[in-house]
């Protein structure tokens, strides 16, 4: 039951990010503003450079958290790690595919990077707990 659980868990992620890319690009940009909004006050940055910034992180957020759920659905497959990340990737990639299609969207090979790179930050961390693990369980 519970590898069930992570696998809705990823179909309802990969979901929610299908959703989010969906929306056109006015719409996307007036969410990324909110938190702008916010921060600008704070960083002596230009709105615009606090835009990309914010958008940039939303999407490594975003994937890093589909990595970490495939993760946890391939656990008990060899290695789960490299299977999270690929899939990952692909589906970074069957986005950018999608946002041809929305209006205002453009499917860039830059965010098909910037998604795979917070999967990878995401499946580093994982491999270096786990590496942490090991040394104290042989220790």
């Amino acid at each position: 039951m519970k590898k069930n659980k992570y696998l809705m868990l990823t179909i309802l992620w990969m979901i929610f990010i299908f959703v989010m890319s969906q929306t056109p690009g006015n719409d996307s940009s007036k969410q990324s503003n909110f938190i702008v909004d916010i921060i600008i006050h704070i960083l002596p940055i230009t709105r615009d450079t606090l835009s990309f910034i914010v958008r940039k992180c939303a999407h490594m957020t975003e994937y890093a958290i589909l990595a970490f759920l495939l993760y946890k659905t391939f656990i008990h497959k060899q290695n789960p790690l490299i299977k999270s990340f690929i899939f990952t990737a692909l589906y970074a990639c069957s986005d950018e595919f999608h946002q041809l299609f929305i209006s205002g969207r453009a499917g860039q090979i830059r965010d098909v990077c910037i998604d795979s790179t917070g999967a990878l930050i995401m499946l580093l961390i994982i491999y270096f707990i786990l590496k942490r693990k090991d040394k104290k369980i042989g220790s």
